[in-house]
């Protein structure tokens, strides 16, 4: 009996420069993980029918199709060029948001751009932010700036927040695996906030914090991975923008209490999505929200999943 294949690395297209900026990070990303790489374009069909039930003329979904199959033909070049020849590609004739969270049930990670044509890349910074962060099934990265890609990049460390939740473990652990799969320091940062009054000693509070990162780094083999330990009396918005600026990648819980309270649904993680200057990985904190691990259907290099 032959073994499932492993998960693959999903990405979203849309023909925008952000999102083959993130075809190209994801691509590279499957190479440091020995993972197979699939590529997904969405059509966007029902945004098309007349009254929400009528279909569109076939002529105006084989334009769609055809622009669809060009985006997906560049972004496989691209992959190729990045080290993934074997990438598959994908045209789905869902709306953005419901084609990636389909594919997320049975992925490894999910790659998105920050900005582009409102569908794919915009996905998480915009307004079906709640949409896909509740419903993915796997961890979401969404690739911002440009730092990323420069000479030393690599160099550059792994940053991420956590606090004495349970979600923040699953959280630390996510970052402790990029930075060994990276070969990248990584620094761990526990921010804190004035409490209402009565304020309790700050002294009091770095050094609990300080034992609280102790005590879950001690849960894990560091071997030879660098690890610094920030315990900073600031606000975790800004003191994880501005360290975005000399990472090269930022781990976060995906909502909740995972890393930072209320990341993804709350002002924090929204802030961290529209001005991070690297890629935000979004942990998949919630309990029911964890990949069944079955694998994606494929009947070829390229498929077309309900299209006629």
């Amino acid at each position: 009996m032959t073994a499932a294949a492993a998960p693959p690395i999903v990405t979203g297209v849309d023909g925008s420069a952000e999102s083959l900026d993130a075809v190209r990070w994801a691509a590279r990303t499957a190479c440091l993980r020995d993972a197979a790489l699939e590529i997904v374009h969405a059509l966007d069909v029902p945004a098309l029918l007349t009254g929400g039930v009528v279909p569109p003329p076939e002529e105006m979904v084989d334009a769609l199709r055809a622009r669809g199959r060009r985006a997906l033909r560049i972004a496989r070049e691209l992959a190729a060029a990045q080290g993934v020849p074997g990438a598959t590609t994908r045209l789905d004739p869902d709306r953005a948001a419901q084609a990636l969270i389909e594919a997320s049930r049975a992925a490894a990670l999910l790659v998105v751009g920050s900005a582009g044509h409102g569908r794919l890349t915009s996905l998480l910074a915009g307004s079906v932010a709640a949409a896909v962060g509740t419903h993915a099934r796997c961890d979401t990265v969404v690739v911002r700036g440009d730092s990323w890609d420069e000479p030393g990049a690599g160099e550059r460390p792994v940053v991420t927040g956590i606090d004495g939740s349970e979600a923040g473990t699953r959280v630390l652990a996510a970052a402790l695996a990029e930075a060994r799969v990276r070969r990248a320091p990584l620094v761990v940062l526990h921010a804190w906030t004035d409490a209402p009054p009565p304020r309790p000693d700050p002294r009091c509070v770095a050094d609990a914090g300080r034992r609280l990162l102790g005590e879950r780094l001690h849960d894990h083999d560091l071997g030879d991975l660098a690890v610094e330990q920030v315990v900073v009396h600031a606000h975790p918005r800004r003191e994880l923008i501005e360290r975005s600026g000399s990472a090269q990648l930022v781990v976060l819980g995906d909502r909740g209490r995972g890393g930072f309270p209320g990341l993804l649904l709350g002002s924090t993680g929204q802030a961290l999505l529209h001005h991070a200057a690297c890629p935000v990985l979004l942990v998949r904190t919630a309990s029911g929200g964890k990949r069944d691990g079955s694998p994606i259907r494929q009947d070829g290099p390229d498929r077309e999943r309900g299209i006629r």
